[in-house]
């Protein structure tokens, strides 16, 4: 069982990666391209640069989703460095109650908000909205994953050993 898990876990941590450099490589390829155009024949492409606004979203909700994989959106480490196993054990588990509980709640907004846009389309370029914001649910259901994927890795909510019972 939880063999499958991180094998779904290294899964779409790769499609993250390539989504995160996709996207990075789209965005720098269509500004240079609208620099150029607006600097050579002073023209504005409003198309392209809704397009990269829509790669920039989605380079955003999949950056945070394999930051969050990583363990290294939300790191504490002024107080981790003075905090025994213990200390560092349940700041963990804090940390990642928060942001399961964020991702919950941006998730039930996520809902909300495609309901609002699901008719509008990009008036540039006619994508529909749906699909643009289609990356905060996705970042909320990833980032989620790898909460469960990392309490499960680490034991995270097992108990410590307890050091009485040790026999000299």
């Amino acid at each position: 069982m939880s063999r499958t898990l991180f094998r779904i876990g290294d899964l779409l941590r790769a499609a993250l990666a390539t989504l995160v450099a996709i996207a990075l490589l789209m965005i720098v390829v269509l500004v240079f391209y609208q620099v150029i155009t607006r600097y050579f024949t002073g023209t504005a492409t409003p198309q392209l640069a809704e397009i990269a606004r829509f790669f920039f979203i989605w380079l955003v909700f999949a950056g945070s989703a394999w930051l969050i994989s990583r363990g290294e959106l939300i790191a504490i480490d002024f107080f981790s460095v003075q905090m025994g196993p213990k200390g560092k054990r349940l700041q963990m588990i804090f940390t990642d109650l928060c942001i399961a509980v964020l991702l919950t709640a941006l998730l039930i907004y996520s809902q909300k908000l495609l309901d609002v846009v699901a008719i509008k389309r990009a008036p540039a370029t006619g994508i529909p909205y749906g699909w643009v914001y289609m990356a905060l649910p996705a970042f909320c259901l990833s980032g989620i994953y790898f909460v469960i994927e990392r309490a499960v890795k680490t034991r995270l909510f097992a108990m410590l050993p307890d050091n009485s019972d040790k026999r000299a």
